[in-house]
């Protein structure tokens, strides 16, 4: 079943993104959230209210959102926000470290990005409760969807990156 899948990523990580985006993964997936970036710079220009109305407007009729994880992710006010609108909707999440993908001309990058997982931004958010168990104890984010490491194209296992049986799951334990 194809799903609409909203795109949450650190405009700081647009390289890396491009590279998800540029693989070919996405047969059958409709995508949403690849800012443009004129058209994002314009919204910024209006206040953080335009932005969140963007952002919503983005997001409408998207089924999940894919969190693209990079080294800052987990500070990006507009990523949070997000992931809290997405679990406010019910949409189902799932998010791919992308620190392993190459940036250009930065040596120092590759090698700690390879060596140190960023911080998941999942485990910053909280779930609805759905017992009286997690009104106690609520569950994380990250309790309740999974979260994948992207492989860069030139490594031998890169056949594990199914962004598809990864979307599709995030759906499942939604419903949607």
């Amino acid at each position: 079943m194809a799903r609409v899948v909203f795109f949450s990523f650190d405009y700081d990580d647009v390289w890396r993104v491009n590279q998800v985006r540029n693989s070919g993964a996405f047969i059958d997936e409709q995508r949403s959230g690849f800012r443009d970036k004129a058209e994002y710079e314009q919204v910024k220009r209006s206040g953080d209210a335009a932005i969140e109305r963007w952002i919503r407007k983005q997001m409408h009729g998207c089924s999940v959102t894919c969190v693209l994880i990079g080294t800052d992710t987990h500070r990006s006010r507009w990523v949070n926000f997000e992931i809290a609108e997405s679990i406010a909707n019910g949409m189902g999440l799932v998010g791919i470290y992308i620190h392993k993908l190459h940036m250009p001309d930065d040596e120092r990058d590759a090698v700690l990005d390879m060596l140190f997982q960023p911080q998941n931004p999942l485990e910053d958010h909280s779930m609805p409760p759905r017992n009286s168990f997690e009104q106690l104890f609520p569950d994380k984010a990250s309790d309740r969807f999974e979260t994948h490491t992207w492989e860069p194209a030139d490594a031998w296992f890169n056949w594990a990156n199914d962004l598809g049986a990864w979307v599709d799951e995030a759906a499942r334990r939604v419903g949607r």
